[in-house]
C-alpha cells in the first residue's frame, strides 16, 4: 500500500471542538476532517475526494488564551467588526456583540499525518504541496503549517509489538479494554438536509504516546522508516 507521509510543525494551534462555546477547547490532534479539509483545499476541489487519512503528533504545552470574539447579530448587517482598541477612536454597533472567550492553544505541535488514496491523487497532492507558494494552515486560518517532510512511502502490514511513537487516533476496533484511552466521536464526511451539514463520524480512541497495542494485526509499518506507524480508520 503506497500513501503520502507528511510531516508537520505549528507553532501554535487550535483544532476546535465543535460543541464548546463558552471556552475555545482543542482537541489535542486535528481531527481527521479538519485535516482532509487541508488536502481538499491544496488540491482546489469542490467535491468529496475518497481518501484515508490516519493522524498522529505531540505538542509541547497548551497555554489559555483570552480573546474577544465578535458576534453578528444579523447576517445581511454592513457593520465590520474592526477593532480600534487603544486608538482612542469611539466604535459601536447596532448588529455585532462581543463576548471575552478564554482559547485553549497547543503549543509547538509535531504531527505525522500519512494519506492513502490513488496513486494519481497522492502524486498530485506531493507535487502541490511541495510547490505550493501560499501558506497552509491546518486547524484556524492564523495556525499555519511548516511543512517539514512531503514523500509518498510504502506502508506494509505488520504483526510485530507495537509501541506508540506519538500521540495517535487509532479506531476502537484496533484497542482492547485493557488499553487507556481517551474516545471521541470524530467528523468524517458530511452530507447538507435543510441547509445544515449532518455529519457522519467515526470512533477512535486517543492513545498517548509510549502506550502498546495489544490488538496489532490492522496495524501498517511505514517501511521509510520501520520505526512509524498508521491507522486508518
Amino acid at each position: 500500500m503506497r500513501a503520502l507521509r507528511l510531516k508537520l510543525y505549528q507553532e501554535t494551534a487550535c483544532y476546535k471542538k465543535p460543541y464548546a462555546f463558552k471556552v475555545m477547547e482543542t482537541y489535542p490532534l486535528p481531527p481527521h476532517a479538519t485535516v482532509k479539509g487541508m488536502l481538499h483545499a491544496v488540491l482546489r476541489a469542490n467535491e468529496l475526494i475518497p481518501m484515508k487519512i490516519s493522524v498522529q503528533g505531540t505538542y509541547e504545552a497548551m497555554a489559555v488564551d483570552y480573546q474577544t470574539h465578535y458576534f453578528f447579530k444579523n447576517g445581511r448587517t454592513a457593520e465590520f467588526a474592526l477593532t480600534a482598541d487603544g486608538l482612542g477612536v469611539p466604535r459601536s454597533y447596532d448588529h455585532i456583540t462581543t463576548m471575552p472567550l478564554y482559547t485553549h492553544l497547543l503549543y509547538g505541535v509535531k504531527l505525522l499525518i500519512h494519506i492513502h488514496a490513488d496513486d494519481d491523487l497522492l502524486k498530485q497532492m506531493e507535487y502541490e504541496i511541495q510547490n505550493r507558494t501560499e501558506h497552509l494552515s491546518l486547524g484556524r486560518w492564523e495556525d499555519l503549517v511548516r511543512v517539514d517532510q512531503c514523500q509518498i512511502v510504502e506502508l506494509t502490514k505488520y504483526d510485530g509489538e507495537v509501541v506508540l511513537p506519538y500521540n495517535a487516533y487509532v479506531p476502537v476496533g484496533m484497542l482492547t479494554p485493557y488499553e487507556p484511552y481517551v474516545p471521541y466521536k470524530l467528523n468524517w464526511t458530511y452530507k447538507i438536509v435543510n441547509n445544515v451539514r449532518v455529519w457522519n463520524k467515526i470512533n477512535v480512541g486517543y492513545v498517548q504516546q509510549g502506550q502498546p497495542l495489544y490488538q496489532s494485526d490492522s496495524v501498517l509499518l511505514d517501511t521509510s522508516t520501520g520505526t512509524d506507524y498508521a491507522f486508518f480508520p
